[in-house]
């Protein structure tokens, strides 16, 4: 088999590659002569076959991704620089497939850094030495080391604006050989000088970029090294081996980002960045994209059956090689052996990886201190974010459709923090965010000392009903309407569906589908909006006859039904019948504390709870009669910006917190002057203390163990996309 997981899209995606963009089928693009000719045999080849392609010939890779944002072409493969291009705004292109390369090489490569084990400076320490370089603009021996050495402000740069950065790095190394920087316009002769200085080409072939300067290239700046002329190497971690023997490659070390040094051997755990495989990039949006991306993977996987390097029709058609028609690397590099799928929801930072992308940033633009960026769902929720610091210095408000997005956008780093609740905290650990503070709930004194880590505060999951509602019992749920917080959340859905799933009422696998058939009409913010649970889901209010509401069934504070105060509402208003909450949410929304219109009037004596055993108790009964102790929300965030945005909140909650001076100005864990109740924080949030664990699953106790079951058969789109790693993909060689 070739490309990894496609069998079970053929049949379909087959199918649409026949259909899709008309009669043309899959539109691939090309940037020259020799690439366009072994697309035109390949299209001849595959048709054979029942599937079309069609060859869209441009000058470069840029018009290429302009085309297929531009839907006039469908697909191209790419490097890392161009990926990264790609996948920026406006063109929001996704890789969708990988190039493998076979063993020694693999799906990605290490840029390294290598001196001499006689010298003992750290990568921090490279000011005034003398370095080599693979070539001006390459990723490896260029983008990569001297993005890092702005973002750890080793090399101070004033940006664009001052000076060219070819400028700021003449000044930084004593000297170079940087392979075509005699080629950059408007660098002054004594920076180009600078940084040719090292350079061993003849006359004409001084410093140039190409194999005729002698230390161009990964063997090139590698020879640099070894022949004294540098003290630092920036090349891909195979280099060193391919280029000494075991004996000599004892004489080099590798240079840490953290300051130390490492075996060669060690490039897994000391190198600058990863440079991912080339890939097959698309469009990624809306339905007909979807199909697109569907027939592209299968025409690559039948193409690759056919004419891949154990292809069975080989002998017609080579995908891997371009030897017939007079060039290298046409439409795919000619090492390659296989490619393998992307996850559905990776984009170009997912796949390219966070050091790739910030040392590619890094030398465009000068590094400014960027506020905390707090992500948002809803409208309410941004209203309320950006009323706690209007002049935007220290905090920045990002607005996102889903949780589910923002827990991306912060593990991409588009964004830096928000708070969780505990499935979402399952999902989030996944994706390698880490545990800041805590909420806490209760009134015992601990929030006088919150900077001190403690025991977090939780909360108990209950079901509530109305009194009046004899004919209902807790797990004699077939058919009835529920509320529920939200798909995923802790209390309004993981811990009531998790057990039901180990009664065996709904079966471990489609859970959401499975729960829809199980349960009557009712609501649970997130489902699908043509099932049972979005039934009867009120949105924003906003029906029109012929439109219904966009917000119906969405997540966040835009659906009325969604949270604790949604669900409950839900089930007071008569749309449930039972309403899956903790155990605070009738208190603070009955008995006039709720001034709401559609609470005002509720007395709590008329709720109930449902009990494990049958029998049902008082809302003031939930240390009995509860369904689980909970996890309590968390702020949750990268580990390298833990400190910080804790930092943050503690001089946040003094001020701004129950008790603190400016709290009339803008108060943390209230949502009263907002739309909605929960908003950033719960609004019963005592106080936030602080998380000393780093470990998701410490934080979350017994609950993970419930988590990882209900995950088992089928893990959710984030995780997979989450621990999807380009340098460890299962793949055929």
């Amino acid at each position: 088999m070739g490309v990894q997981g496609l069998l079970q899209y053929l049949t379909f995606a087959g199918l649409c590659a026949l259909v899709v963009n008309g009669n043309g089928g899959v539109r691939w693009c090309v940037i020259s002569v020799g690439e366009k000719n072994k697309c035109q045999a390949f299209a001849k080849a595959i048709e054979t076959h029942g599937l079309q392609l069609t060859c869209v010939k441009k000058h470069n890779h840029a018009e290429c991704i302009t085309a297929i944002q531009g839907k006039t072409a469908d697909a191209v493969t790419l490097d890392g620089g161009d990926i990264f291009n790609a996948g920026k705004s406006p063109h929001y292109l996704q890789p969708i497939a990988g190039e493998n390369y076979g063993p020694g090489v693999g799906t990605c490569y290490f840029a390294v850094a290598v001196a001499h084990i006689s010298s003992s400076f750290g990568f921090d320490g490279l000011k005034h030495k003398k370095s080599c370089h693979t070539g001006m603009g390459k990723s490896t021996g260029w983008n990569l080391p001297i993005g890092a050495l702005l973002e750890n402000g080793t090399l101070a740069w004033e940006g664009p604006s001052v000076e060219p950065i070819q400028q700021a790095v003449s000044s930084f190394f004593k000297e170079s050989c940087v392979p075509g920087a005699m080629d950059i316009p408007g660098l002054s002769v004594g920076s180009k000088r600078k940084l040719c200085k090292l350079c061993k080409g003849d006359g004409d072939n001084f410093c140039v970029k190409n194999t005729h300067e002698p230390y161009y290239g990964y063997h090139g700046a590698f020879s640099c090294l070894k022949d004294h002329a540098g003290e630092v190497a920036f090349v891909k971690h195979i280099t060193v081996k391919e280029e000494t023997t075991e004996d000599e490659r004892k004489n080099y070390q590798l240079l840490c980002l953290d300051g130390s040094r490492k075996a060669v051997s060690e490039f897994k755990s000391c190198h600058l960045a990863y440079v991912a495989a080339h890939a097959v990039v698309a469009r990624k949006g809306d339905a007909d994209d979807q199909k697109t991306r569907a027939a592209i993977l299968a025409l690559l996987e039948k193409a690759e059956n056919l004419f891949g390097v154990h292809g069975s029709h080989k002998n017609i058609f080579e995908l891997f090689s371009s030897s017939k028609f007079s060039s290298k690397n046409l439409m795919f590099k000619d090492s390659t052996v296989s490619l393998f799928k992307l996850p559905e929801g990776l984009d170009y930072r997912g796949y390219l990886g966070n050091k790739y992308v910030t040392a590619v940033e890094s030398l465009t633009q000068k590094k400014e201190p960027k506020a905390l960026r707090w992500c948002c769902i809803g409208e309410s929720e941004k209203q309320k974010c950006d009323a706690w610091d209007p002049s935007k210095k220290k905090l920045q408000c990002i607005s996102s459709y889903s949780v589910e997005n923002c827990i991306w956008k912060i593990k991409v780093d588009e964004a830096d923090v928000m708070t969780l609740d505990g499935g979402h905290i399952y999902v989030a650990g996944k994706c390698g965010l880490v545990p800041v503070m805590s909420e806490y709930y209760g009134t015992d004194g601990t929030c006088s000392q919150p900077e001190k880590p403690k025991t977090s505060g939780k909360y108990y999951a209950v079901a509530v009903v109305r009194k009046t509602n004899h004919d209902i019992k807790l797990f004699d749920l077939a058919g009835k309407s529920t509320c529920h917080t939200g798909v995923n959340r802790t209390a309004g859905w993981n811990v009531i569906i998790g057990q039901l799933v180990q009664m065996g009422k709904i079966p471990e696998c489609d859970i959401v589908n499975a729960a829809s058939n199980y349960f009557g009409p009712g609501c649970a913010p997130g489902a699908p909006l043509d099932s049972n649970l979005c039934k009867k889901c009120a949105g924003a209010g906003g029906d029109t006859v012929g439109h219904p509401d966009p917000h119906k069934c969405a997540r966040g504070s835009s659906e009325r039904y969604s949270g604790y105060s949604g669900a409950f509402r839900c089930m007071a208003e008569g749309a449930g019948e039972v309403a899956f909450v903790k155990h605070l949410t009738v208190p603070e929304n009955t008995d006039g504390t709720n001034p709401a219109p559609w609470a005002k009037d509720l007395k709590s004596s008329d709720f109930e709870l449902l009990c494990e055993d049958g029998t049902r108790a008082p809302i003031t009964d939930y240390l009995r009669c509860n369904l689980a102790l909970s996890p309590a929300h968390a702020v949750f965030s990268r580990l390298e910006m833990k400190e910080r945005a804790r930092d943050f909140l503690l001089k946040s909650q003094k001020k701004f917190g129950h008790g603190g001076p400016q709290e009339r100005t803008f108060s943390m864990f209230s949502s009263a002057d907002y739309t909605g109740k929960d908003l950033i924080f719960k609004d019963s949030t005592q106080c936030l203390v602080s998380i000393e664990t780093n470990n998701y699953k410490d934080f979350l106790g017994a609950y993970f163990d419930s988590m990882e079951g209900l995950n088992a058969c089928a893990p959710s789109g984030l995780i997979e996309t989450c621990e999807f790693d380009v340098c460890h993909v299962h793949k055929k060689e």
